[in-house]
């Protein structure tokens, strides 16, 4: 069963590489995308793409997956799970999703659904319920980076509008409101940088303040 899963995923990268290629403006051939990941500094070679698209090819490396996705500038995550919004797809062996769940899975957006026991019926079936399930917070670094680009973004939009205030010459309730926009953005973002910091992650120089 893992072979067979681990196969489909080859083969559904294939397809959608041929259906990307063909699909550019204008279209890519074989060579084309092949002097691409050239160009790119990870050659992979026009026989090697033919055997990807044609369900040949029994194995597929992460490097070639990545250089694919950006010699036709699409992200990797499309060459995986392609059949959006929802075509079903086994992220895991015998775990089906629809793919754009797959896809919010994969970006550490949200986790994925699994079966739990539920609730009896009054006859004593159990009926099976699917919950989505939480990244481990000790070990999820991508959704607490996510929230502390939104609180600098957020600081940095209150900021802007602060001095567009000032040029207009706002009142002071209208200035004020702003503060408190800025400052609440400031203090979330202080706090997970300094989460970040716990979790042996480095937010660079960008300062809350600044």
């Amino acid at each position: 069963m893992t072979q067979e899963w681990s196969q489909q995923i080859v083969d559904r990268v294939g397809k959608e590489v041929r259906r990307a290629r063909t699909a550019a403006s204008p279209p890519l051939s074989g060579q084309a995308l092949s002097d691409r990941t050239a160009e790119l500094g990870h050659p992979i070679s026009r026989a090697v793409i033919s055997d990807l698209e044609t369900g040949r090819r029994r194995g597929l490396d992460v490097a070639d997956l990545i250089v694919l996705a950006a010699a036709l500038q699409i992200a990797p995550v499309q060459l995986l799970f392609p059949d959006l919004p929802r075509g079903p797809v086994d992220v895991l062996p015998e775990r089906p999703h629809e793919s754009h769940d797959a896809v919010r899975w994969f970006a550490g957006e949200s986790g994925l659904f699994a079966s739990s026991p539920g609730w009896q019926t009054g006859e004593g079936e159990a009926v099976p319920v699917w919950t989505r399930q939480d990244f481990a917070p000790e070990l999820d670094r991508v959704t607490l980076t996510r929230q502390w680009l939104k609180a600098i973004h957020s600081m940095r939009s209150a900021r802007i509008h602060m001095r567009s205030a000032i040029s207009a010459r706002e009142t002071p309730d209208q200035l004020e409101a702003l503060e408190v926009i800025y400052e609440e953005a400031r203090e979330r973002a202080q706090r997970l940088g300094q989460q970040m910091s716990d979790l042996g992650l480095d937010p660079g120089e960008e300062h809350p303040r600044a």
